[in-house]
């Protein structure tokens, strides 16, 4: 493992719950802070991961500049500073153009190339104009090479392929020569999602609950945070009665980072997805969406099929709307 990278906490190979040892076992100063601010912003403290991304921002380190870089994005969208968060997008894009274009080495090109799509697939932003990441996957360290098989899954995911990147994630598990939790964390989230699409209900559940016993050895909680609308109902089904605690801390922060979410994803797409909704309303509105029917729903979540109805009309209210058919237009892919 090196700590001289991107993202080092996620490149880093440990067992979970050793991410803070992980974090204090870093010699360079300046990594162990990035370090620190991941560790931040997985376990819910945007505040403090921003503070520390924010002194790296202009950093002449490319490994330093483009970790702050993503990190002041994404832990600014929970705080609701999107002028902010857009200002780290702008850095990433400006760094990666200067990169393929004078790059002093391979393995700075492919980090580059990284993360202009880690701050852009996970937005739901297009890519077209971005060098294609596959090709240059192969330059990176073990950790983020298994974090970009992630992010590469998400974009085919995007694109309706939930067959395919399945297997984009089961093989970045079959290749793995360590324990990356952030990594493998993630990949379960994608592979939960996928299954649900492939109406694999069972299947989407054990993957969530790999995902959530691995996490929660250290309070990893942005994971789910990040993808509550995309695993559509299976934080209700699976933990909100089973840990309602750590439910009820996620719901807030889930609203939190949704809205800041929308904030830069909707003017750059074509499709706005609702900020409207509570964490449980957005949910049975993804199930709705996606033709499931109120009993199926009621059984999935543990409801009544009347209180389905009951949160169906309500849901219809907020977005001023009369039909199921309706809802597509606000929620995610």
């Amino acid at each position: 493992m090196s700590e001289y990278t991107i993202l080092p906490l996620i490149n880093a190979s440990f067992q979970p719950g050793e991410a803070k040892r992980t974090v204090a076992g870093f010699e360079d100063r300046d990594f162990q802070k990035i370090a620190r601010a991941e560790y931040y912003y997985f376990t819910g403290q945007a505040e403090k991961c921003s503070h520390i991304a924010e002194h790296y921002l202009m950093s002449h380190n490319i490994k330093l500049k483009m970790s702050s870089c993503l990190l002041y994005v994404y832990s600014n969208l929970t705080l609701g500073r999107a002028v902010a968060s857009r200002k780290g997008i702008r850095e990433i894009r400006e760094c990666l153009e200067k990169e393929m274009k004078y790059s002093s080495s391979a393995e700075d090109k492919a980090i580059s190339v990284f993360a202009g799509y880690m701050s852009s697939v996970l937005l739901h932003l297009p890519v077209d104009e971005l060098p294609d990441v596959e090709f240059y996957a192969a330059a990176l360290p073990p950790g983020i090479k298994m974090f970009s098989a992630y992010v590469i899954a998400h974009m085919v995911y995007l694109k309706g392929e939930y067959g395919r990147a399945l297997g984009i994630c089961e093989a970045a598990f079959m290749f793995r020569d360590g324990t990356y939790p952030i990594s493998m964390i993630y990949l379960y989230c994608m592979m939960a999602m996928c299954q649900m699409n492939l109406k694999h209900q069972q299947k989407a559940k054990d993957a969530l609950m790999l995902a959530w016993n691995m996490a929660k050895e250290d309070e990893f909680l942005e994971p789910f945070i990040e993808h509550h609308g995309l695993l559509q109902g299976l934080l209700e089904s699976c933990i909100r009665k089973e840990d309602s605690k750590l439910y009820n801390k996620l719901s807030d922060q889930i609203i939190s980072f949704s809205r800041g979410w929308m904030a830069i994803h909707n003017p750059m797409s074509e499709n706005s997805v609702t900020d409207a909704l509570s964490t449980v309303e957005f949910s049975i509105a993804m199930l709705a969406s996606r033709d499931w029917n109120n009993q199926e729903i009621a059984d999935y979540l543990g409801f009544s099929p009347n209180t389905v109805k009951t949160y169906l009309s309500r849901i219809y209210v907020k977005l001023h709307i009369k039909k199921r058919d309706e809802l597509k237009k606000y929620m995610l892919k």
